[in-house]
């Protein structure tokens, strides 16, 4: 994940998505720019967005953000939860791209959890 203080969130359309990420592709080509021009993430509609962002998850996010958990197991202590339920969503946000974890070796194996940004927008395509 890119370090920024903002992730963008897309609400279009798949043609509009690869529409964008190709005009960007082509400026990276060309040389105009050497990386991809903001971090963000798409989805098709309100309704996928609303059944990936639960109150729950948001919470791990904020929770993450702010408190800056050493690992899972101290992560899940702090928002009351289950470590079982907090792995799961906690994978789940990773593979979306609104997490970002480092595997440590300490006395055992942990995961870090991390947020690279502290606000997200939402952009809606009508």
């Amino acid at each position: 994940m890119i370090r920024t203080n903002k992730l963008k969130v897309y609400i279009e359309d798949m043609s509009a998505f690869r529409k964008k990420l190709k005009a960007e592709l082509k400026d990276i080509d060309t040389g105009r720019v050497k990386t991809l021009r903001e971090n963000s993430i798409n989805f098709q509609s309100l309704n996928q967005f609303r059944k990936f962002l639960t109150p729950k998850r948001l919470e791990l996010l904020r929770a993450i953000k702010h408190n800056k958990p050493k690992s899972i197991y101290e992560l899940s202590k702090i928002v009351k939860r289950t470590p079982e339920n907090v792995n799961s969503d906690i994978k789940f946000l990773e593979q979306l791209g609104f997490v970002d974890l480092t595997k440590i070796k300490d006395i055992r194996k942990k995961v870090v959890p991390e947020v690279g940004y502290s606000k997200m927008t939402i952009e809606i395509q009508i």
